[in-house]
């Protein structure tokens, strides 16, 4: 009976969600980097200039509130050394709030507090930008999805087949039973991959069994074929009858049982005297 494979649904199921996975964590880091850092940035930025400029409306009343109170003679040391503070930082007296700075102020504190909720808006880390780009974006987005969905449409309808003759039917071509000449098992144990040499092929036909359902059947019939004493026809190795025979000598074997030969004794005694 003809043995043929199929891909398994484990590894469209996985590479599938790879592919999800990777293309939602690159539109993340894209929209990240493209909307949100610089909204980020924006913000703060918006938030620090409204703040100052907020200040510096707060500093011009202070003043003009505080020289009332020096005319007056009403002023306390600290206020006088608010006063002469913010004469320094204008370079001078201040000008008198206007009308319009009056509606300025107004404005900021509305903005401040229906779009900041009077809280600092927080900057981005400084690692946020790259993060977004270099790891999400580019290694996810650009490099991680394109791979993922190249291996689900790249295996799309392959298939393996050991015909009942012996001949291997491959994606690449069928060749004929005394073509396959030899299989490499170095890496099965390992990977699960084979190698089948044939002849006057200089690649050798690929077998995987992680990716292909029953690959191992093709590859242990040929393994099978070629060394009978090493594999099984379902890919494993033959377990050592020297091994059966030294196990089972060891368990029949009485760990206290005394040495019964002349030669054993008199070592014993030499060592004893």
């Amino acid at each position: 009976m003809a043995i043929q494979t199929s891909i398994k649904r484990s590894f469209l199921y996985w590479n599938l969600v790879y592919l999800v996975l990777c293309g939602g964590l690159g539109a993340w880091g894209a929209y990240d980097y493209w909307v949100t850092i610089p909204a980020q940035e924006a913000a703060v930025k918006e938030y620090t200039a409204l703040t100052a400029e907020q200040s510096e409306l707060d500093g011009r009343a202070e003043f003009f509130e505080i020289q009332k109170k020096l005319r007056a003679g009403t002023a306390d040391q600290q206020e006088k050394a608010t006063f002469e503070k913010i004469r320094s930082a204008s370079g001078g007296n201040p000008l008198p709030l206007t009308d319009e700075d009056v509606a300025r102020y107004e404005a900021i504190n509305n903005i401040l507090t229906v779009d900041f909720e009077n809280t600092p808006p927080q900057a981005p880390a400084s690692y946020d930008g790259w993060v977004n780009f270099y790891v999400y974006f580019i290694g996810c987005g650009v490099l991680g999805a394109p791979w993922f969905l190249w291996k689900l449409v790249s295996r799309r309808g392959l298939s393996w087949t050991l015909e009942d003759d012996g001949s291997l039917v491959t994606p690449d071509g069928t060749y004929e039973s005394d073509r396959v000449i030899d299989i490499d098992m170095a890496l099965w144990m390992r990977k699960s991959i084979a190698r089948v040499e044939i002849e006057g092929v200089d690649d050798p036909v690929l077998l995987d069994d992680y990716e292909n359902q029953d690959a191992y059947l093709i590859v242990g019939a040929l393994a099978h074929k070629f060394y009978p004493d090493e594999w099984t026809e379902e890919a494993k190795l033959v377990k050592s009858t020297d091994d059966d025979a030294g196990s089972a000598n060891s368990e029949d074997q009485d760990p206290d049982s005394e040495p019964d030969s002349e030669a054993d004794s008199e070592v014993d005694r030499e060592a004893d005297g």
